[in-house]
């Protein structure tokens, strides 16, 4: 392959052909200038994504998708990969919500957290992926999941911010803190009744996304559905 970087047309939106034989920074480059050429074709496209080639980490995956949002109208909601969609990412519209309040506040991360895994950052995160039983993540102001939390999540962590919240598609955990204030499931008798869990676990062919969002009010952690108007950044 000669050229840095081909994009060839899909169902689902994009597909990036990346030169293997070229560093990350010139790989970089070269995406940014050709959707800079190019990116007005897709004129405010909401698409998905996808890469061959060159064996890209997550923040290098990141990287290319700022720069391709930042040289063009395009919006990614989503990342594909062989056997489909790394992720269910089907709310673009409030993805592009949170893109809008967060701007320079929060950072992206692509792809669902594995156990044993512990992200921290100093700004807010928004995490397009799952966090399993056994994964943590901390960050200094607000956590937006576009998946399942069921691990730990511990938002306004690094000053206290009891003004922080952890919203997801869907919560599946106790384990929620927002600054020094640990969420306390208030029915002890459901806890019992659901074994141990706040919520039910259901089969696989009863799973639905149910947003969520928790947040401190008058000292305590509680968990309501998530609406436009409770996002608050």
């Amino acid at each position: 392959m000669t050229q840095a970087v081909m994009i060839k047309s899909k169902s689902y939106g994009i597909h990036l052909v990346l030169n293997p034989g070229m560093t990350f920074p010139d790989l970089l480059e070269a995406v940014t200038a050709k959707f800079e050429e190019s990116g007005m074709f897709f004129k405010d496209a909401k698409i998905g994504i996808s890469f061959e080639g060159y064996p890209l980490t997550f923040e290098q995956e990141y990287d290319l998708i700022a720069a391709i949002e930042a040289h063009s109208t395009i919006r990614i909601v989503c990342i594909m990969e062989q056997d489909g969609i790394r992720e269910a990412c089907v709310l673009a519209d409030t993805e592009a919500l949170i893109r809008e309040k967060v701007t320079n506040h929060a950072v992206f991360h692509y792809g669902s957290l594995k156990p044993g895994d512990d992200l921290s950052f100093d700004t807010g995160a928004v995490v397009v992926g799952n966090i399993p039983k056994g994964a943590r993540i901390r960050a200094g102001g607000n956590i937006i999941v576009f998946g399942v939390l069921d691990g730990f999540a511990h938002a306004g962590a690094y000053e206290g911010d009891s003004a922080a919240c952890i919203a997801a598609l869907s919560i599946d955990t106790n384990q929620l803190q927002i600054g020094s204030i640990l969420f306390m499931p208030q029915e002890k008798e459901e806890k019992k009744k659901n074994k141990g869990g706040l919520f039910k676990r259901k089969k696989p062919d009863e799973l639905s996304f149910s947003p969520q969002i928790a947040r401190v009010q008058d000292g305590h952690v509680i968990m309501e559905p998530c609406t436009k108007d409770l996002l608050q950044f």
